[in-house]
């Protein structure tokens, strides 16, 4: 019987459950970054109730991104010095810590918002420079690992999308010449750096013309043979949640995905109460789940579960934090 607080490896991570934190939105910095006292009290919180990992919340590429004012970024002095002590932190409690990118916007060096049909090849080796440096950033500040989205509506995520991206060069065309750019800039990675590799990634586009079920899972195979340690289902919108009848939106591509790869698979997404992990873990070859606003009502609400073998997530899931873009609660 599996139990989501059983000791357990992700990849060359060690975990203390199969619970993985994923973070979404920052807005409590100062003075052009610089971390309030609130942001290390809430990775000290969540890192010592008892999850297994931590995904950051996000971080974008640059200034005049459309999430950069509810964004974490690497463009300010203080930046190794602040999340060196954020993960010194999360590491006390041997608890894993990965840094997640998911841009919006892109900008070029000519436009500020290129598209993925419209971006040269200079501005692709641009970009992919430009995630390989961040990677760096993430190392020398002590993170386990770094998350890159391919999921939601982020910029990579309509990259390797044929509704978005119709070019006809290499970059371009078939779903393998789509994931181009991100299987070269895992390849040097996994050349040069000593990081956990995870992705994100939407099951459908739910779009017409857009990246179906099957692509999808052709996308992570290719992820798979690139040497990605991890792949988190995600969604692009809430609404699919709503669209998809069953016990859990993502059970059906989480199972086909299982079954596809051979790199571990964290299903995400609409999970509140112990029973249900439980009962999935224990009914699937799922291994690892994430929750994100269960801990932005309650950072230590695992080891209160632990404790009593039981229990449900105080979130009420009414999005209010993902809404007005803050990592707080507004009800709790």
């Amino acid at each position: 019987m599996k139990d989501m607080f059983d000791e357990c490896e992700l990849g060359n991570l060690k975990l203390k459950s199969r619970v993985i934190r994923t973070g979404i939105w920052e807005r409590e910095t100062e003075n052009g970054g610089f971390l309030k006292s609130s942001v290390f009290e809430r990775y000290d919180k969540i890192a010592k109730s008892g999850v297994g990992a931590i995904i950051s919340e996000m971080f974008v590429l640059d200034p005049r991104d459309r999430f950069y004012e509810y964004s974490t970024h690497t463009n300010y002095k203080g930046f190794i010095k602040d999340y060196k002590e954020i993960t010194d932190l999360v590491h006390s409690y041997n608890v894993s810590i990965l840094g997640q990118l998911s841009f919006f916007f892109y900008n070029d060096g000519l436009n500020q918002k290129v598209e993925p049909n419209d971006i040269s090849i200079e501005g692709i080796r641009k970009l992919q420079a430009e995630v390989i440096m961040f990677a760096k950033k993430l190392s020398f500040a002590g993170f386990d690992g770094i998350q890159l989205n391919l999921g939601n509506n982020f910029y990579l995520s309509r990259f390797t999308n044929p509704y978005f991206n119709n070019r006809k060069d290499n970059y371009g065309g078939n779903t393998y010449n789509r994931m181009r750019i991100v299987l070269e800039i895992i390849k040097i990675l996994k050349e040069n750096y000593d990081l956990h590799i995870s992705c994100k990634v939407n099951p459908v586009d739910v779009r017409k013309g857009g990246m179906t079920e099957d692509e999808s899972i052709e996308m992570c195979k290719l992820l798979d043979e690139a040497g990605v340690d991890s792949i988190q289902v995600t969604a692009r919108t809430i609404s699919y949640a709503n669209r998809i009848k069953g016990s859990h939106p993502f059970m059906d591509y989480t199972k086909r995905l299982i079954d596809a790869v051979n790199t571990h698979v964290i299903l995400g997404g609409t999970l509140r109460d112990y029973e249900t992990i439980n009962t999935i873990l224990n009914s699937s070859d799922v291994e690892f789940v994430s929750m994100s606003k269960p801990f932005t009502a309650q950072g230590d609400f695992l080891k209160e579960w632990e404790e009593n073998g039981a229990g449900v997530s105080i979130c009420q899931n009414c999005n209010n934090c993902y809404g007005k873009k803050e990592s707080k609660c507004f009800k709790y």
